[in-house]
Protein backbone atom coordinates (compact mmCIF):
# COMPACT_ATOMS: atom_id res chain seq x y z
CA UNK A 1 0.00 0.00 0.00
CA UNK A 2 1.50 3.63 -1.17
CA UNK A 3 -1.01 5.60 0.94
CA UNK A 4 0.34 7.94 3.57
CA UNK A 5 -1.07 9.53 6.87
CA UNK A 6 -0.17 12.93 7.59
CA UNK A 7 -0.53 14.32 11.19
CA UNK A 8 -0.61 17.89 12.15
CA UNK A 9 -0.83 19.02 16.01
CA UNK A 10 -0.64 22.80 15.86
CA UNK A 11 -0.84 23.84 19.44
CA UNK A 12 -2.97 26.88 20.97
CA UNK A 13 -4.35 27.22 17.39
CA UNK A 14 -8.09 27.87 17.85
CA UNK A 15 -11.12 26.87 15.87
CA UNK A 16 -11.28 29.87 14.20
CA UNK A 17 -8.02 29.80 12.67
CA UNK A 18 -8.88 26.48 11.32
CA UNK A 19 -11.64 27.58 9.82
CA UNK A 20 -10.11 30.24 8.02
CA UNK A 21 -7.39 27.62 6.43
CA UNK A 22 -10.44 25.71 5.29
CA UNK A 23 -12.27 29.39 3.80
CA UNK A 24 -8.88 29.94 2.29
CA UNK A 25 -8.81 26.66 1.06
CA UNK A 26 -12.34 26.83 -0.52
CA UNK A 27 -11.48 30.08 -2.32
CA UNK A 28 -8.17 28.56 -3.95
CA UNK A 29 -10.59 25.62 -4.86
CA UNK A 30 -8.82 22.94 -3.00
CA UNK A 31 -10.98 21.51 -0.35
CA UNK A 32 -10.85 18.48 -2.04
CA UNK A 33 -7.89 16.97 -3.13
CA UNK A 34 -8.23 13.45 -5.11
CA UNK A 35 -5.04 12.81 -4.17
CA UNK A 36 -6.17 13.03 -0.30
CA UNK A 37 -9.09 10.44 -0.36
CA UNK A 38 -9.32 11.55 4.09
CA UNK A 39 -9.45 14.42 6.36
CA UNK A 40 -10.48 14.46 9.95
CA UNK A 41 -9.46 17.61 12.18
CA UNK A 42 -10.15 17.67 16.12
CA UNK A 43 -9.55 19.94 19.01
CA UNK A 44 -7.29 18.14 21.32
CA UNK A 45 -7.05 20.02 24.62
CA UNK A 46 -5.28 23.32 23.63
CA UNK A 47 -4.51 21.91 20.15
CA UNK A 48 -5.79 21.61 17.13
CA UNK A 49 -5.19 18.05 15.65
CA UNK A 50 -5.56 17.58 11.77
CA UNK A 51 -5.24 14.07 9.96
CA UNK A 52 -4.71 13.54 6.46
CA UNK A 53 -4.67 10.35 4.23
CA UNK A 54 -2.39 10.98 0.89
CA UNK A 55 -1.98 8.46 -1.90
CA UNK A 56 1.64 9.44 -1.62
CA UNK A 57 4.40 11.83 -0.13
CA UNK A 58 4.83 13.44 -3.55
CA UNK A 59 0.80 14.58 -3.82
CA UNK A 60 0.95 16.07 -0.31
CA UNK A 61 4.94 17.94 -0.85
CA UNK A 62 3.06 19.81 -3.63
CA UNK A 63 0.10 20.56 -2.38
CA UNK A 64 1.46 21.69 0.55
CA UNK A 65 4.18 23.97 -1.58
CA UNK A 66 1.59 25.13 -4.09
CA UNK A 67 -1.49 25.85 -1.98
CA UNK A 68 -1.44 24.97 2.02
CA UNK A 69 2.26 26.53 3.23
CA UNK A 70 1.04 29.81 1.05
CA UNK A 71 -2.45 29.69 3.21
CA UNK A 72 -0.32 29.69 6.55
CA UNK A 73 1.63 32.35 5.97
CA UNK A 74 -0.96 34.95 5.08
CA UNK A 75 -3.08 34.14 8.10
CA UNK A 76 0.03 34.29 10.16
CA UNK A 77 0.00 30.86 11.72
CA UNK A 78 3.48 28.79 11.90
CA UNK A 79 2.96 25.65 10.23
CA UNK A 80 4.30 22.83 12.12
CA UNK A 81 6.27 19.86 10.92
CA UNK A 82 4.23 17.08 10.37
CA UNK A 83 4.35 13.65 11.15
CA UNK A 84 4.44 11.36 8.30
CA UNK A 85 3.89 7.46 8.50
CA UNK A 86 3.27 4.99 5.56
CA UNK A 87 -0.45 3.67 6.32
CA UNK A 88 -0.80 -0.42 6.42
CA UNK A 89 -4.37 -0.30 6.32
CA UNK A 90 -6.74 2.13 4.67
CA UNK A 91 -10.04 1.27 4.63
CA UNK A 92 -11.25 4.38 2.88
CA UNK A 93 -12.35 4.61 -1.04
Amino acid sequence: MSKIVIVFELPNMTQAQYDAIMTELNVANATHQAERPSHVAFQKGTSWCVIDVWNSAEAFMNFGQTTLFGIFARLGIEPPQPAIYPAHNYLGN
